[in-house]
């Protein structure tokens, strides 16, 4: 080999290795040590995955493939319908039991990032770069999440029996489309009685359309135009003169401003400590 190594005389160095071994393509190591090159010179030559380049540029597939990266939209669409899915902040497992892409090693390696920190990263590129669709998952990281020192950390506690509740919402689908609020309501807690909650209808004070296990108000609505949105809005404040969490159910609501609008409102003036509006469109 030249006293000084170029890329052509590696490469052709590469090409006379390999047909020495009858055809078969060196590896990395095996190619260092019969020419008596360092990786340094070879990283000084072909920059980062040095000989993967080099087995490129000699007409070869790299025996370590170059895997492009996921792109940072596609994980946060992938974490945003997880969020909304599962409820509140996922655990890792179910990132991992969904076959979701990359593995967490592949965040951690490729983009940096620790499963910890996803719920401030998401919220952070959804300020950034996102749009309204993302705004169930904001809401519901928001709700679970508080500053501390500047850093978005899970709430200390939290309630167990409402975030259980909440994902079985989540996961509940009707039967078919309704045409009244009362029949998707009566379906509403006969699917919840299947799950073992204890269930009454427009009782208290606040003549609530579901109370779930005494804790938790459920109210219901269909398709809500502005006027019904505004006195969603008065019957949940009325609620939380009673109860401290009301989940807000909308069936076949569409994303447009009377939706977004409902939901800033709710999570300026009703979501404040110590009580939780919980927002699901189903």
């Amino acid at each position: 080999m030249d006293t000084v190594p170029t890329k052509e005389s590696c490469i052709q160095e590469y090409k006379n290795l390999k047909a020495i071994n009858g055809d078969r393509a060196p590896k990395r190591d095996e190619f260092l040590q019969a020419k008596a090159l360092n990786k340094r010179t070879l990283d000084l030559l072909f920059g980062s995955a040095s000989y993967s380049k080099l087995q490129q540029a000699a007409g070869d597939t790299p025996n370590r493939l170059l895997l492009e990266r996921t792109p940072m939209r596609e994980i946060m669409e992938q974490y945003a319908l997880l969020v909304v899915d599962y409820g509140s902040v996922p655990p890792c497992s179910e990132w991992v039991c969904r076959g979701l892409k990359p593995t967490e090693s592949g965040l951690a390696k490729s983009h940096h990032i620790k499963w910890s920190e996803m719920p401030a990263r998401f919220l952070d590129w959804v300020k950034k770069d996102g749009d309204a669709n993302f705004q169930d998952a904001v809401a519901i990281l928001s709700r679970s999440m508080l500053p501390v020192n500047g850093v978005l950390q899970m709430k200390p506690g939290g309630d167990s029996g409402r975030n259980r509740l909440v994902k079985d919402i989540h996961a509940w689908i009707p039967d078919r489309r309704r045409n009244v609020e009362e029949t998707y309501k009566v379906e509403l807690k006969k699917y919840l009685e299947a799950k073992s909650y204890k269930l009454t209808e427009e009782s208290g004070d606040s003549l609530c359309d579901l109370v779930v296990n005494k804790t938790y108000v459920i109210e219901l609505k269909k398709e809500p135009d502005s006027a019904e949105y505004d006195r969603l809005f008065g019957q949940v404040a009325r609620h939380l003169q009673f109860y401290k969490t009301v989940l807000v159910v909308i069936c076949d609501a569409k994303r447009g401003d009377r939706y977004n609008l409902f939901l800033s409102l709710v999570d300026k003036f009703l979501n404040v400590e110590p009580y939780t509006v919980e927002v699901i469109r189903i």
